[in-house]
């Protein structure tokens, strides 16, 4: 079988793992908004695609070592100092798509079988991690397992983390037994992570290759707003608190906020509000009570300040009587890639004679944590449409085969410093 069919019916294979109705997809075609995949880290489904990679692993001679954050590692040893490490996680959110993170596994695995298969002499170790719980979509916190690895989060204080069922991190990756007892000896010296894009620029463009330069930096706020609770027809308007009103507000000057922040500092700032609670949510009910989570990402660290600023600003602005409480649950700086290793990836883009483009990640990556150890960068290849999180998420075959070419490529040219 040639290496491009041998990936392709492995990403299918394992595509069907926590899909809600098995298929095997083979084309964008065959999609339909039913046929998302569902496999939360610590779950059943994430232990059936876990034992789908290590069995992979084994059949082709390797002996995967699972350490004290269920993060796998398999490795080919080289001859002098240093490691390359390519990685990605196997977790997706619920009712996702088969290539979110999965395919940057699958096919450092696969760079993995041919650069043995053709007998490369690699100097530096060589090593493809899996890393846990990238998605957040069990435990509330994306990026355990590399945030564990890397020692950004010490591991008793990981351990004790609870997912959406109240387990603790600990117990749920015992449960499925993906729990080592050490850690992985040694930290990457470059780190690559092959991904799809998860957005509609690549294909906008009509480029075959992205060189991420930076992934965006985040900050997660969550905020309840209180109001007065009344009778929808008996209420005068101008005697009325209602939380969704000022929610509503809040949520224009988010978006506003953003759109100055993109075109003040002219990059990629973006800002959302995806999750809202109403209170009683009744049709003839005033809502007393808003709960919201707001979403704010950049590449640059002074846009990602002034959308904080103004979004605080707002928030502690009192109008019409209702109160607002408000946590900051996430902030993030953005992360730089390494010039090295981009030009490493660039070297090995125009070797083969790919289209590319430079360009940010406004998606979150294990890659976050790595980068604060390690010299990392990143590819994408492009998403149908733009779509991720979604059943809908697809990447054609054909550009998988490129990325995963340019990921080869691009581990040697790092393996040569």
């Amino acid at each position: 079988m040639e290496d491009n069919d041998r990936i392709k019916k492995i990403l299918i294979e394992q595509g069907s793992i926590g899909r809600e109705n098995g298929k095997k997809i083979s084309s964008y075609g065959e999609l339909s908004i039913n046929d998302g995949v569902t496999r939360p880290a610590g779950t059943d489904l994430d232990k059936k695609t876990r034992d789908y990679y290590t069995e992979l692993c084994k059949k082709n001679g390797f002996d995967p070592f699972v350490d004290v954050f269920g993060n796998i590692f398999v490795t080919i040893e080289g001859t002098d100092p240093g490691i390359i490490m390519m990685g990605s996680h196997l977790d997706s959110v619920v009712h996702g798509g088969m290539f979110d993170g999965a395919m940057g596994v699958f096919s450092s695995f696969e760079v993995l079988l041919r650069l043995k298969e053709s007998g490369y002499k690699n100097r530096k170790t060589i090593v493809v991690a899996a890393f846990t719980g990238e998605e957040g979509s069990a435990f509330h916190q994306p990026m355990l397992g590399s945030n564990g690895f890397t020692g950004n989060i010490p591991k008793e204080k990981l351990w004790a983390i609870k997912n959406r069922d109240g387990m603790d991190f600990k117990s749920a990756m015992q449960r499925i037994e993906y729990l080592g007892d050490s850690e992985f000896p040694g930290k990457p010296e470059y780190y690559l992570e092959y991904h799809i894009e998860q957005g509609p620029v690549l294909e906008e463009k009509k480029k075959q290759i992205g060189i991420v330069t930076s992934i965006t930096g985040q900050c997660v706020l969550s905020v309840e707003v209180h109001g007065t609770q009344g009778h929808s027809g008996t209420t005068p308007m101008e005697m009325r608190n209602d939380a969704l009103v000022r929610a509503a507000d809040i949520i224009a000057m988010v978006d506003r906020t953003a759109r100055e922040a993109s075109a003040k500092y002219k990059n990629h700032s973006v800002g959302t509000v995806g999750e809202l609670s109403v209170d009683p949510g009744r049709f003839n009910v005033i809502p007393g009570y808003v709960s919201m989570k707001i979403d704010l990402r950049s590449e640059h660290g002074d846009s990602l300040a002034y959308m904080k600023k103004g979004v605080i600003s707002e928030l502690e602005t009192k109008k019409n009587g209702v109160k607002i409480d408000y946590t900051i649950v996430t902030e993030v700086e953005p992360s730089i890639m390494s010039p090295e290793v981009m030009e490493a990836i660039r070297s090995s883009v125009k070797s083969l004679g790919f289209s590319y483009m430079d360009m940010p990640s406004g998606a979150g990556h294990d890659t976050i944590p790595i980068s604060k150890i390690s010299k990392a960068g990143m590819i994408f290849v492009p998403s149908i449409k733009g779509l991720s999180h979604t059943p809908l998420e697809w990447t054609d075959f054909e550009d998988v085969e490129r990325g995963l070419e340019v990921l080869e490529g691009a581990v040697k040219n790092l393996d040569k410093i």
